[in-house]
């Protein structure tokens, strides 16, 4: 008998899950004792009927309106579409802030920079992330007239709105995310690039480079050419000499145009800088600032300076934008029938009008994002479930077949989403800008939204809708989750648990052989059709991910948020021809992430070609007279543990280790590091001794953990390898007193995927 499409979704019976969990802890109802009050259908229909009330702005009955909150309601409880997280937690709610994203303006003034703090923790209490450009800041050094005195620069200013925000976040509905972003011009370019070296800065920061054509093309003509940078108050041009200090550089250190003696920074070192910075721990990104710009549908109200957190959303100054995605995996037919377009095409229309409704059921929290927003009426449609989807049509990710089905997708849901706004425009108006933008100047063609489609992360509502995120790849086929209370279970991609437990092939032997990473084609229950098609992130060749987000992009108005993962071996040319192929594409920007890079990576492909492991020799070599490195604090259930890293010339070379009391097991904490500082010195791979000493309990410690917060780790030995791993080269989102970026909510750790931090264990994510 033929098994329905609805048959491949349905959802497996109740067990302890990440989906249950996410809406337990962040989107369903709660009362004032914090006891949640409402079930997910409950929050649907709660959302529905809160958009769909928007309807009789257009004259539409309380009937009518009532029909419409049904059809959205549909497809949110069958998983089709949802729209970000802040529209289901909000919605329905007094004051309730439905975007996500938004951007402001940081100007070249402290009254003007205050006051975008102020409309940034306004933002951020509700639930939004925000964006912002540091370009307009004159840079460290340069004269206040007002005083006489000297600037501290942007970077300074950065560290206030990080404060600021991590302020904010104590008390937000939804922890806030932040974008910074500077041109490449920028005097300051070198400090901005290197913020995130020091542990701990900017932990809820994502940094981004804008790059211009020019700087494209020169790279590729004359890379050897002197970098030069503009001081943004005056206009003067500067070269940048190689002896400077990043950190303590002003702008009477650098080099008026016509005054070189001495070797500056050339063109080919900043982007060896910036390539550098993202092979060792994602940032900073890039955004291809131009490419941006050529797209942005209303250029006679401004140019586009920043983006949203993860990068998929360009925005003008106070700009905000609702987004949603449809779950494409939804609309593939059973057997090889291939897609519902028609069913999918009636699905695009109705999300647009979800979407354009949410513009008029928002709470604005400033009357300047109110005015900008209603008067572009932006909107970002999306897709997530694209790996589910290609895996039922047979289609690997990383083929030619895959790629141009989603050049078709993503044509198809664009020609769509803009016929639907045009539509609306007919029944409701243009956008009020519509005159000034290039739908009318360029395209003559009424339109309700002067932006339409996005692709977005879809961390969380990805869960929700238990499908794979955004655009992205499957990252891994299963893996053990650790609840709060510590009992592991195991995770099976949904899509693999749906089929495998309506055809009767899922058994605890085919999960166990998934969690050991042994590939799908290896393990004779699963189909062999599907098998073939089921690949994960990190066997996927870097170019693939690239195309498949230019694939996206040609048919996007805004930008795609699209992560592409790198394995542990991949080197710095390799991040280098990354960065370079996505300009040649036309990507907006793109972020690459190397596995095991960044500290607190929740897991890493365990069929990765990795850096051998074997030791050079039976004997460390001699310990150096003079060696560099770090501390690292971290809280244990008896004191507090102080761990040092050195390295030498040669790389990793010894550890040491002190309490901070009197207590706990301090020669066991020495002898574990003079075994580990032997085989560091002896060449072993300092990965294969974290996994070795990673997750060791100590009963004291986690014990201590269920009532103290501030300890992250498990035991001293826990403590020593995140150090080392720290050590490696990650520095950034690590939380006050932790050595690592463990999740705020749940204490595991992090990953990268989309642009964002997410959580695989209980689901937090940093972009939200």
């Amino acid at each position: 008998m033929e098994k329905r499409s609805s048959d491949i979704h349905r959802t497996p019976a109740a067990r302890p899950s990440l989906r249950s969990e996410l809406l337990l802890q962040r989107y369903l109802g709660k009362d004032s004792q914090s006891r949640v009050v409402e079930t997910p259908q409950k929050m649907f229909t709660r959302v529905a009927k809160a958009i769909a009330a928007a309807e009789t702005n257009y004259g539409a009955t309380p009937a009518e309106s009532e029909a419409v909150a049904k059809e959205f309601c549909t497809l949110m409880k069958r998983g089709i579409f949802l729209p970000n997280s802040p529209t289901l937690m909000n919605a329905g709610r007094r004051d309730g802030m439905l975007s996500a994203c938004f951007v402001l303006s940081v100007p070249d003034s402290i009254d003007g920079i205050f006051d975008a703090i102020k409309e940034t923790a306004q933002v951020q209490k509700a639930g939004g992330g925000t964006g912002f450009s540091f370009d307009s800041l004159r840079p460290t050094g340069d004269i206040v007239r007002s005083s006489g005195g000297r600037t501290s620069g942007p970077i300074s200013f950065m560290r206030v709105f990080a404060e600021a925000t991590h302020a904010i976040q104590q008390g937000a509905f939804r922890r806030g995310a932040n974008m910074a972003m500077m041109s490449v011009e920028h005097p300051d370019i070198l400090k901005f690039i290197t913020a995130k070296k020091e542990a701990g800065a900017f932990e809820n920061f994502n940094l981004s480079v804008k790059v211009t054509d020019e700087f494209m093309r020169a790279l590729d003509d004359r890379p050897n050419e002197p970098h030069m940078v503009i001081n943004p108050r005056t206009g003067r041009r500067y070269l940048i000499p190689r002896d400077i200090d990043l950190a303590t550089y002003t702008i009477e250190d650098l080099i008026p145009i016509g005054h070189v003696s001495f070797p500056c920074y050339t063109i080919g070192e900043i982007w060896y800088m910036i390539v550098r910075g993202a092979h060792a721990s994602g940032e900073p990104g890039i955004c291809f600032i131009d490419t941006v710009n050529r797209d942005n549908p209303t250029p006679n109200l401004g140019r586009i300076e920043a983006t949203n957190p993860c990068g998929e959303q360009p925005l003008l100054t106070h700009e905000s934008c609702n987004l949603g995605s449809i779950n494409v995996a939804r609309f593939v037919r059973p057997g090889d029938m291939g897609m519902d377009w028609r069913t999918l095409g009636k699905t695009v229309r109705l999300a647009v009008r979800f979407l354009d409704n949410v513009v008029d059921a928002n709470y604005f929290p400033t009357e300047k994002i109110r005015t900008q927003s209603l008067g572009n009426r932006k909107i970002g449609l999306g897709v997530m479930g694209l790996a589910d989807a290609l895996a039922l049509l047979g289609l690997r990710y990383d083929s030619e077949e895959a790629v141009r089905f989603s050049g078709k997708l993503s044509r198809f849901i664009q020609r769509r989403a803009h016929r639907a706004s045009e539509k609306l425009a007919g029944e409701r108006g243009t956008f009020p800008n519509w005159e000034a933008s290039t739908w009318c100047t360029r395209h003559d063609r009424p339109m309700r939204n002067a932006a339409v489609t996005t692709i977005a992360p879809t961390g969380s509502i990805s869960i929700i809708s238990m499908c794979s995120s955004g655009i992205e790849p499957i990252y891994r086929l299963a893996y053990r989750r650790r609840a709060l209370d510590g009992q592991e279970f195991t995770e099976v991609h949904p899509l693999l648990e749906r089929i495998g437990r309506r055809d009767g092939w899922m058994t605890d032997g085919v999960r166990e052989a998934l969690l050991k990473d042994t590939p799908a084609m290896q393990i004779s229950a699963i189909p062999k059709r599907l098998a073939g098609s089921l690949v994960t992130a990190h066997e996927i060749a870097p170019e693939w991910h690239v195309r498949m987000q230019a694939a996206f992009q040609k048919h996007v108005d805004n930008a795609v948020s699209k992560t592409v993962n790198l394995p542990a071996n991949a080197t710095i040319e390799d991040v280098d021809e990354v960065l370079r192929l996505a300009y040649r594409l036309h990507c907006k920007g793109t972020t690459v992430y190397v596995d095991g890079s960044r500290q607190g990576q929740t897991f890493s492909a365990a069929n990765n070609s990795k850096k051998p492991a074997t030791p050079n020799g039976t004997t460390p070599r001699p310990r150096s007279c003079v060696t560099s490195g770090q501390t690292f604090k971290a809280r244990v259930g008896c004191g507090t543990i102080f761990t040092t890293v050195n390295r030498d010339d040669k790389g990793l070379a010894e550890v040491f280790a002190v309490l901070g009391k009197v207590g706990g097991c301090p020669s066991q904490s020495e002898a574990t590091c003079r075994a580990v500082s032997a085989a560091l010195r002896c060449g072993v791979d300092p990965a294969v001794l974290i996994e070795q000493l990673k997750g060791i309990r100590c009963l004291s410690t986690c014990v201590a953990r269920k009532d103290n917060k501030d300890i992250v780790v498990l035991s001293c030995p826990d403590a020593i390898a995140r150090a080392i791993q720290e050590a490696m080269g990650a520095h950034d989102d690590v939380p006050e007193g932790a050595i690592l970026n463990p999740c705020p909510e749940c204490g595991q750790s992090l990953r990268k995927e989309a642009g964002c931090l997410v959580c695989a264990n209980c689901g937090y994510t940093k972009c939200g």
